[in-house]
């Protein structure tokens, strides 16, 4: 109880907004969109490859892959040696070949030269390269929620700023950032990184709020003023959360704002109230006063408080 009077208190005090956008943002219902290949295999074999090597994997860019390879009809069997680099992709062998999917970051890391493509998309690019090479990519596609942008609208309106933090391209995040009207984006992170553009944006605008539901967003949720994660997220994220929002639905972020600011105004004027009728009855009567009056000044005025808080649960905040 003491613990969610101190978040309560944090919330209502709320300078900036940080969101992460897969999950949070957007619905995290992945779909490819295109499968683009360099020449150096067939887009089928891209496709193979790609499959093979995310079927491993439970997230949800490597299982929208291999739902749609599956989808069309493409036979592969698991990659052998396969390693997950965080914030970066998959390193595996297939059928006696090095292969590399995941991004940019992945790439260089390897030395993979890879040409510069227009994304009109703007979704997320699965890059792969075989045996050192680029062979192509495959371009995934999120949904943003449609409750977004009113919902960050009514951020703004309680003059509070919004911020999203992501690991995906600048390109694909100033796509949902313009969409929505988030203020600041800050794209191409590594899950370390999260929590130190957190620190910036405190240092910049004050008492912040993160809401995310992934497992790399556990330390930054743990390191906000305020953590809040959307129910349908990982077990990691929620636990490390001061607030979890039983729906994964955005509007839940300005309305817990709206009844934290509402609950501490309607707090501060009943402990100021309590004391102004104190001070009032013991400035009448001295520290003798009859029966009724004790009574009113004491449980009365607590009858009276409660009531007030009360008034909570009928307020549109």
């Amino acid at each position: 109880l003491f613990k969610g009077g101190i978040v309560m208190e944090s919330l209502a005090s709320i300078k900036a907004v940080v969101m992460d956008k897969t999950g949070t943002i957007t619905k995290g219902n992945f779909d490819v969109s295109s499968v683009k290949s360099s020449g150096y295999v067939t887009e089928g074999e891209l496709l193979k490859i790609c499959a093979s090597c995310e079927s491993t994997s439970t997230h949800p860019i490597a299982e929208s892959i291999v739902k749609y390879a599956k989808e069309k009809n493409a036979d592969f069997a698991a990659a052998e040696n396969v390693e997950e680099l965080s914030g970066m992709g998959i390193k595996a062998v297939y059928e006696g070949r090095n292969v590399l999917c995941g991004n940019k970051r992945l790439m260089d890391k390897f030395n993979v030269s890879v040409p510069s493509e227009n994304n009109e998309t703007g979704g997320t690019e699965v890059i792969v390269a075989v045996d050192g090479k680029y062979a192509g990519r495959i371009v995934i596609s999120d949904t943003i929620k449609e409750e977004a942008k009113s919902a960050i609208g009514k951020i703004k309106k309680q003059n509070i700023v919004t911020a999203m933090l992501t690991g995906d391209t600048e390109k694909t995040a100033e796509a949902v950032a313009k969409t929505t009207g988030i203020d600041e984006l800050h794209a191409k992170l590594m899950p370390e990184d999260k929590l130190n553009e957190l620190k910036n944006i405190r240092n910049k605008h004050g008492e912040v709020m993160f809401v995310g539901d992934g497992i790399n967003d556990a330390p930054v949720l743990a390191g906000a003023d305020v953590g809040a994660a959307m129910g349908s997220g990982a077990d990691a994220a929620i636990e490390a959360a001061d607030v979890v929002f039983m729906k994964s639905n955005m509007e839940s972020i300005p309305d817990s704002i709206a009844i934290s600011k509402k609950s501490v105004a309607v707090s501060r004027q009943n402990v100021v109230f309590a004391i102004a009728v104190k001070v009032i009855v013991l400035g009448i009567t001295g520290i003798y006063s009859n029966m009724w009056l004790a009574v009113f000044a004491d449980t009365g005025v607590a009858l009276i408080c409660i009531l007030n808080s009360v008034r909570i649960l009928y307020s549109r905040y």
